[in-house]
């Protein structure tokens, strides 16, 4: 059933069953103008109404020669951020290797002597140690 704005500017399709037997108020989804909208004839009801029935047992009739689909998740569901905790973080490994590096080399670098005297063959590597010591030193002092 095509119904018409009280404005005439708008008109709508409406299920003859939405507007009853009885008619009742309806209201413009346009200009929001409300009226009282009368009901179809009665010929006009029953056309309607038989025709709006089978139509119903079509689509019946249709979804049961279908196969079945598989429903997918609609897109009003909520994603949730799965934070994967067995990641390895490299960046605070490297940092954990770096310190406890630096923390031996200053170790043994106050215990020179004594690795010396068991290891000689360190003696290049304390050497380069002292001169990147003396550099530091340099360094922060023209700061």
């Amino acid at each position: 059933m095509i119904i018409e704005c009280a404005c005439k500017k708008y008109k709508f399709a409406v299920k003859a069953e939405e507007i009853g037997i009885n008619g009742r108020v309806v209201q413009c989804g346009v200009c929001d103008e409300k009226w009282f909208q009368e009901p179809a004839s009665s010929e006009e009801f029953k056309v309607l109404k038989d025709n709006h029935i089978k139509e119903e047992e079509k689509k019946k009739e249709e979804a049961k020669n279908q196969k079945p689909k598989k429903e997918k998740p609609g897109k009003n569901y909520i994603p949730i951020k799965y934070e994967n905790k067995s990641k390895i973080n490299y960046s605070k490994i490297f940092l954990t290797i770096l310190i406890i590096s630096i923390i031996g080399m200053a170790i043994s670098f106050e215990n020179r002597e004594y690795i010396l005297n068991k290891n000689p063959e360190f003696t290049d590597f304390f050497g380069l140690l002292e001169e990147f010591v003396e550099y530091l030193k340099i360094y922060y002092r023209t700061l």
